[in-house]
């Protein structure tokens, strides 16, 4: 009954919200994370990005160093599923640029680019370069001091002084350049993606590929090392937690991505491996108490095995509420994944897989007669 109003309650979510809420891995889009030098009023951020014809933006605290103000951006795909709304967000993010800026000062040091970097250098040729004669040396040393004066950059994700580029050995009529034509932007892109829709049409489709096969495969390894009945059992035991976890994600309207995919992979295994240590039990009671009935049997198989079971998803579950409450949003979807496949395939190593196999076992005894 439990399982039936869970099941149902799962569907119920799917047609209510049209589906799952795929990330950008599976539906498509741009994702960007940005180091801001100061903690930004998201409300601002979200209301910039709106005006700039981003629809539904997606924001949200990314903690990935402690101290570092980071926001994790996603955008969904346009209509003509191209990567323009990645220049829209750099243009929202321009807000969030000093007020004031020197004279001179007109590119952002956080955020330029190599290759502007080296081609200004160029174009202004501090080192006076005979670039009739000597264009290509003045190329490759222009574009070695861009690399040596951005890597100072890299190695903080964020600058507000000249500190770090001057302990580099940069020639001192560079630094000067450099110093009167860049500015310290508030912001700094620290990665970017992009996904478009053939590919994450094609890795919804991996996805359930990689559903099947690992349970066409655990249904065979189970035939082989117990028998048939226990394999469809153990079977519908996982395809009971999975379509719970993925029902708990529909309901609370969670994100559905690639983590998340790993989680649910991981709860098939977990779950598999409580209800394998049942069975095992089941199939020695079956041979050492052959009289007994099948009911008692199972019931005293499992029994015995359930102070191990609840031992084992206890200590499990602490891990995994660690982790769900203190690990970050990072992983926090995939923690959430764990959380109710350990509770779910607990469950159902004892009050799915169990019963599953005591009707089929009984339908075969039956015919036996």
């Amino acid at each position: 009954m439990i399982s039936a109003t869970l099941i149902l309650g799962s569907i119920a979510s799917f047609v209510f919200h049209g589906g799952l809420r795929y990330g950008i891995d599976f539906a498509g889009g741009s994702q960007v994370i940005v180091l801001f030098a100061e903690r930004p009023d998201l409300d601002v951020l979200r209301d910039t990005l709106v005006a700039e014809g981003i629809e539904d933006p997606t924001i949200q605290e990314f903690v990935a160093q402690p101290g570092r103000e980071e926001v994790l951006i996603r955008t969904p795909l346009t209509d003509e599923g191209n990567t323009g709304l990645l220049g829209e967000i750099y243009s929202a993010l321009k807000v969030f640029d000093p007020v004031e800026m020197g004279v001179g000062q007109e590119l952002d040091f956080n955020t330029v680019s190599r290759e502007i970097v080296a081609s200004r250098l160029l174009e202004v040729n501090p080192l006076e370069f005979n670039t009739v004669v000597d264009i290509d040396d003045a190329r490759a040393e222009y574009e070695r001091v861009a690399d040596l004066a951005l890597s100072a950059r890299d190695q903080v994700g964020l600058l507000s002084s000249w500190d770090a580029v001057e302990g580099t050995d940069i020639d001192p009529r560079i630094l000067s350049w450099i110093q009167t034509t860049f500015y310290f932007g508030g912001y700094a892109v620290v990665g970017q993606d992009f996904v478009g829709p053939q590919v994450g049409a094609d890795l919804r489709l991996q996805t359930a590929y990689a559903m099947f096969w690992a349970l066409l495969g655990l249904l065979a390894y189970i035939t082989y090392r117990f028998e048939s009945r226990f394999g469809f059992a153990a079977v519908a035991a996982l395809v009971h937690d999975v379509l719970i976890a993925v029902g708990a994600f529909s309901i609370t309207n969670r994100e559905f991505n690639l983590p998340v995919v790993a989680a649910f992979l991981t709860i098939i295994g977990y779950s598999l491996n409580d209800t394998v240590v049942v069975f095992d039990r089941i199939r020695e009671n079956r041979q050492i108490q052959r009289r007994m009935p099948l009911a008692e049997s199972i019931n005293l198989s499992i029994n015995q095995t359930l102070s191990r079971t609840m031992l084992t998803s206890g200590t499990t579950l602490v891990v995994v509420l660690s982790l769900f409450f203190y690990g970050g949003p990072v992983i926090n979807n995939f923690a959430f994944a764990l959380l109710i496949g350990v509770v779910v395939g607990t469950y159902s190593s004892i009050f799915v897989a169990s019963p599953v196999y005591y009707e089929l076992a009984k339908r075969a005894i039956a015919k036996k007669k």
